[in-house]
Parts: structure tokens; C-alpha cells; sequence
């Protein structure tokens, strides 16, 4: 199953739901930058989302980007 949403004014999160679940995180502040993650647990996949609800400021993705490796 595939889902899109806003995650806020300028994030949109594209997730794909199986065995395991891959995301795509795009800030548009920053001309389309991108997060991705592949085979994540839900758990995993609701920490990212909740981080990146917390940190909706500009340097959230970098911040994610370094806590999560993606």
C-alpha cells in the first residue's frame, strides 16, 4: 500500500507499506531535498515521522539525516 502526506507546510512524507516499509521525505525550503529510508520496521517508520514532526525547522532534515543515517 502506498500513502502520501504533508507532514507539515513544507514536508511531504511518500511511504510504502509491505514486509517492510520505505519512505521518502521531501522539505521543499531546501529546491526538493530528499530522505530515504528502505526496509524499516513501523516502529522505525513512526520515530523518523514523529523526529521530523519535532523538528520542523530548517536544519530538521539535516538533523534526521544524521540521527538516522538516511
Amino acid at each position: 500500500m502506498k500513502t502520501s502526506f504533508n507532514l507539515s507546510a513544507f514536508r511531504t512524507v511518500t511511504a510504502e507499506f509491505g514486509e517492510k516499509i520505505a519512505m521518502t521525505v521531501v522539505d521543499t525550503r531546501w529546491g526538493g531535498d530528499q530522505l530515504k529510508g528502505e526496509d524499516l520496521t513501523l516502529e522505525q517508520y513512526n520515530e523518523r515521522v514523529e523526529f521530523l514532526r519535532e523538528h520542523d525547522h530548517l536544519f530538521g532534515m539535516n538533523m534526521a539525516r544524521e540521527k538516522f543515517k538516511m
